[in-house]
């Protein structure tokens, strides 16, 4: 190799480093950025001691999420004898019997159990 060859190398490979020292400048800055948050609380914890509170804050959540879950399991089982299913409809009864305020309606629960009312409007 020459030393016109050495010297275009060793200017790649310093332009190369100088663009890496940037960028990990860059990540560094982001880094302690983001450390500064997360010991932004004031307190003198250690990281060991921060992540102790962290882990039961997480099991606490989780028991209050399965409580959560057990009540609304238990409304969804209060709620099956509630009228879920609704249907009405209006209809034109047989001539001479009325006019258009005949109706049927149907109010069902979880069990296909319920009512049907119905109202035929006659003109007499």
């Amino acid at each position: 190799m020459n030393t016109d060859n050495l010297v275009y190398l060793s200017t790649a490979l310093s332009i190369f480093l100088l663009l890496v020292s940037v960028w990990m400048f860059f990540r560094l800055t982001k880094l302690e950025k983001v450390r500064k948050e997360f010991f932004a609380s004031g307190l003198k914890k250690d990281l060991e001691q921060i992540l102790i509170d962290q882990n039961r804050m997480l099991s606490k959540i989780n028991q209050e999420l399965k409580e959560q879950d057990q009540s609304l399991t238990q409304i969804y089982k209060d709620n099956r004898n509630n009228f879920h299913k609704i249907g009405f409809i209006s209809f034109n009864p047989p001539a001479d019997s009325g006019g258009n305020i005949s109706f049927a309606l149907a109010l069902l629960n979880d069990h296909d159990d319920g009512v049907v009312m119905s109202s035929l409007h006659g003109r007499e």
